[in-house]
């Protein structure tokens, strides 16, 4: 199987044009309709922002990790180096497209960025997050309301190794198996006539995002069921150079959201994690009190990092926890590579993919 990226021709779609005689930027991101829907979202933003807005089109490329949609995950990303390589199966083929300079900006779903970007790439802002949790989604005839609820023999798909081994750890009595695709590919083959799955687990964000909220049939609470770094938020991917798209996409940036992805990826690199490994966690940030701090601080606060690491068969499970006061991304990612050496420290190396 050739894993190399799809090397054609980005496909464009028009948006709505602000002002004739503003200039016209490109957008990328995936073909699918979460990814548009996402990358419209940020365009909107930005135009209620800009005065005058530029015009925005936005170009679609493929990516290899949508065009198999068959090999499992785990076997895909290790097929490819696993960890942060396993991540660029989502990235790479846009990324190509950015440095060619037919697109100034790229818009990710952040959990799929590596957590080392290609040189002279550089994550220009991170929008203000959705909510972070797994979502419990039943088929459309069923009568349960909670996975807890499933007898025993019942099937639970996912592709993600994560959740694959939360389930195990927290329902040994449920079955897993591997349910890839776009979100509605995922939907479909759940409600299936012939569906082996009892229910599938999905980001509560990108069913937010496209107003399947209603699908939603349980929220899994985030400490007992840690997300994946990055979910419910967004990237935003540029080149370095251009210091004109970094101011004007810091319209849309949010300090809050921006510092906690910065500390949960500061930890997955650390720990060299990706996509196929079972790690979660839980982030919070606090704004210190407006008479705490000085006018050079405004935008302090405590930032607090959980991460646990789960054995794939979910036999067993590492946690750490830290929380510093951060008013830089630095700071942020501190935390972060903190939180990553306490682990370490614990022995969580046992419990990590041998690819990683």
């Amino acid at each position: 199987m050739s894993l190399n990226p799809n090397g054609s021709q980005p496909q464009h779609e028009t948006e709505e044009i602000s002002s004739r005689d503003s200039p016209e930027l490109v957008v990328g991101c995936r073909k699918s309709e979460l990814a548009l829907t996402q990358t419209r979202t940020i365009i909107a933003e930005l135009k209620q922002k800009l005065d005058p807005s530029p015009t925005f089109e936005i170009a679609t490329s493929s990516v290899v990790g949508d065009a198999d949609k068959q090999t499992p995950f785990l076997l895909l990303s290790k097929q490819t180096g696993g960890s942060d390589v396993g991540k660029s199966l989502w990235t790479n083929g846009l990324e190509k497209d950015l440095a060619a300079d037919k697109v100034q900006f790229l818009v990710h779903c952040l959990k799929d960025m590596p957590t080392t970007l290609p040189p002279n790439f550089l994550l220009g802002a991170i929008p203000e997050r959705e909510d972070c949790s797994d979502a419990v989604v039943m088929r459309s005839d069923s009568g349960f309301k909670s996975i807890d609820q499933l007898p025993p023999g019942s099937v639970v798909g996912s592709s993600s190794s994560r959740r694959r081994a939360l389930v195990r750890r927290n329902w040994p009595h449920l079955k897993i198996l591997e349910c890839r695709g776009n979100l509605d590919t995922r939907l479909a083959k759940l409600d299936a006539p012939d569906s082996p799955f009892s229910c599938i687990l999905l980001a509560t964000a990108g069913l937010l995002r496209l107003g399947l909220g209603h699908r939603i049939t349980q929220r899994l609470e985030p400490t007992v069921f840690p997300y994946a770094v990055g979910q419910g938020a967004l990237g935003i991917e540029l080149d370095a150079d251009r210091q004109d798209i970094l101011q004007l996409v810091r319209h849309v940036d949010h300090k809050p959201s921006r510092w906690r992805g910065m500390a949960e990826r500061a930890m997955l690199r650390s720990l060299q994690g990706g996509c196929s490994s079972s790690i979660g966690v839980w982030s919070s940030f606090e704004p210190l009190k407006e008479n705490d701090v000085a006018d050079t601080a405004r935008d302090s606060g405590t930032l607090r990092l959980r991460a646990t690491v789960i054995h794939i068969e979910g036999t067993s499970d590492i946690s750490s926890e830290d929380v510093s006061t951060v008013q830089s991304d630095d700071d942020a990612e501190q935390l972060g590579i903190s939180v990553a050496n306490m682990l370490l420290s614990k022995g969580v190396r046992d419990l990590l993919p041998e690819h990683v």
